[in-house]
C-alpha cells in the first residue's frame, strides 16, 4: 500500500471522528436539531470523500486535493489573525451611587421617605418606575411563568441569603500571622477551589469600583460606603448548562439562587478565616450586600471579558456564571485581565441582541460609561420584562455561543477564536448554523 493510499483513509476516519463528536455532543446538550444537522454533514463528508476515492483511485495524487483542502482550512482557522483587542478602560473618575442602580430603585415604595427622598432628587425617573413598580414582583403571581411550587423554592433561597447579609463581616484578630504573598495567593485559590467555586482570580482593587453610597442591605440607606482594603477575592460559579437551557423560565431563576446561595457561603467562609488570621475582609453577597462591582472587578482578575449583554463571559463557561467575591487587606498577589477575543466576537455576533426580548441589549457599537468604552445594557427595560415573565429571563446567556459546554468539540472552537479574527467569523456563522440565529420561543411581550 502506497504512502497516499494509507495518508486518504486515516485522514478521512479523523474527520469523521470529529463529526461524530460533535454529533455526541449535540446529544448530550439534547440539541436535536443540531445533532440532526450533524448527522446529515457527517453523511455527506462520507458520501464526498468515499466517492473521490472511488472516482479518482488509489493510486492517483488526485487523492491529495481532499485532504489537502482540509488541512488549509484547519490552518486558516486556527493561524492567528487579528489580534484580541482587550477592553478599553480609560481613565475613571466617578464611583457608582447604589441608590441609582435599578435593583435598588424597584424596591422604593411609594408614600415612604425614602421613596420621595429619592424622586425628589430624580423626578426624571419617577414614572418610569412607578410604571415598573406597577407589575407583578420577581416570583409573584401574575408573571407569565409564575409556579408557585418553585417560586416558593427560589424565594426560600434567597431568604437564606438575605440573612446570611449581616454575616460579611466581623472581628479582626488583634495580632496578624506573618505571611508570604505567594504562599497566600496559592492557599487562598486552593481553599476557594475546594470550596466549590470553578474558577479564582485576584486584582487590586480599584476605588472606582467601591459603590459610593449603599442603595440596598442591612446598612443604612445612604450611608457612605468606605472600603479602602487592597484586593478583591474573585470566583466564578457555573451555572447548570440544562437549567440554564429552560431560559426564560422558573428553573433558570431557581440555579441563579442556587448559586447565589453557594457563592455566599464561600466568600463569608473564606473572609471569616481571614479575619481570624489577623487581616480585615468582607464578603459581598446578594441580597443586597455588594460594596464592589462585581463584573468589573472580576475582570481586573482575570476571570473573563465582560460581553455585550453586560455579564462576565469566562473562557471556560461563557455567560453561564455567576460571581462572587470579598475584599480584604491580606497580602497577595493580583492577576492580569485577559484577552480572548470577546470583544470581536461580540461585535460581530450580536445574538444576544437580537432574542433579548425587552430590546434591552444595544445591536450598535459602543460608548463611553465612565471612562470604560462598553455597550450599554437598559437595565431598565430588562428588569420591566423580568416582572412581566415572573423569572430572571437569562436568554442572552442561554443563546450565547460562549455558553456552550466546555465540551472537546467546543473547546476546539473556543481556541481557534482566541486565535483569530476569521475563526471567530467562522464560529458566528456555524453556531448559527447548528444551533439558529433566533429562537423560537412563545416570549410574552415586554
Amino acid at each position: 500500500m502506497t504512502p497516499i493510499e494509507l495518508y486518504y483513509p486515516i485522514f478521512g476516519l479523523i474527520l469523521s471522528a470529529l463529526l461524530v463528536l460533535l454529533l455526541i455532543t449535540c446529544m448530550r446538550e439534547k440539541r436535536f436539531k443540531a445533532a440532526g444537522k450533524a448527522v446529515l454533514l457527517l453523511a455527506e463528508f462520507n458520501v464526498v470523500w468515499v466517492g473521490w476515492y472511488l472516482l479518482v483511485g488509489t493510486h492517483s495524487a488526485l487523492l491529495l486535493i481532499p485532504p489537502s483542502i482540509a488541512v488549509l482550512g484547519i490552518v486558516v482557522f486556527y493561524w492567528p489573525t487579528g489580534k484580541p483587542v482587550p477592553l478599553s478602560i480609560g481613565v475613571i473618575t466617578q464611583r457608582v451611587d447604589e441608590r441609582d442602580v435599578a435593583f435598588a430603585r424597584e424596591e422604593y415604595q411609594p408614600g415612604t421617605a425614602r421613596y420621595d427622598e429619592y424622586y425628589g432628587a430624580h423626578p426624571r425617573l419617577k414614572d418610569a418606575d412607578d410604571r415598573m413598580r406597577r407589575l407583578p414582583e420577581l416570583l409573584a403571581p401574575g408573571g407569565k411563568y409564575y409556579d408557585g411550587a418553585v417560586a416558593a423554592l427560589v424565594s426560600s433561597d434567597f431568604r437564606e441569603i438575605e440573612a446570611m447579609t449581616t454575616t460579611v463581616d466581623g472581628q479582626v484578630a488583634v495580632e496578624p500571622e506573618a505571611v508570604e504573598p505567594g504562599e497566600m495567593t496559592a492557599w487562598v485559590k486552593r481553599e476557594m477551589l475546594a470550596m466549590g467555586a470553578d474558577e479564582v482570580g485576584i486584582a487590586k482593587l480599584n476605588p472606582m469600583y467601591v459603590y459610593s453610597h449603599v442603595g440596598r442591605g442591612p446598612e443604612a440607606w445612604g450611608q457612605p460606603i468606605v472600603n479602602a482594603h487592597k484586593y478583591a477575592i474573585m470566583f466564578s460559579l457555573e451555572m447548570d448548562y440544562f437549567d440554564v437551557e429552560k431560559a426564560p423560565r422558573l428553573p433558570i431563576t431557581r440555579e441563579t439562587a442556587r448559586r447565589y446561595k453557594q457563592a455566599a457561603r464561600i466568600s463569608i467562609g473564606l473572609a471569616r478565616r481571614i479575619r481570624e488570621m489577623g487581616y480585615p475582609a468582607r464578603a459581598h453577597i446578594a441580597g443586597s450586600n455588594y460594596q464592589i462591582m462585581l463584573p468589573p472587578v472580576a475582570h481586573d482578575a482575570g476571570l473573563g471579558e465582560l460581553g455585550r449583554m453586560g455579564y462576565l463571559i469566562s473562557p471556560k463557561s461563557g455567560a453561564r456564571v455567576r460571581l462572587g467575591g470579598l475584599t480584604t487587606d491580606l497580602p497577595l498577589l493580583n492577576d492580569e485581565p485577559i484577552t480572548f477575543g470577546v470583544q470581536d466576537f461580540c461585535d460581530k455576533c450580536l445574538k444576544c441582541s437580537i432574542n433579548c426580548p425587552s430590546s434591552a441589549i444595544p445591536s450598535g457599537g459602543k460608548v463611553n460609561v465612565r471612562g470604560v468604552e462598553k455597550w450599554q445594557l437598559n437595565i431598565e427595560q430588562c428588569i420591566q420584562y423580568w416582572r412581566v415573565i415572573g423569572t430572571d429571563c437569562g436568554l442572552c446567556m442561554k443563546v450565547c455561543p460562549y455558553s456552550h459546554p466546555p465540551t472537546f468539540i467546543h473547546n476546539l472552537v473556543r481556541s481557534g477564536c482566541r486565535r483569530s479574527s476569521l475563526a471567530r467569523r467562522i464560529s458566528i456563522w456555524a453556531d448559527d448554523f447548528f444551533y439558529g440565529r433566533k429562537l423560537r420561543l412563545p416570549i410574552p411581550p415586554a
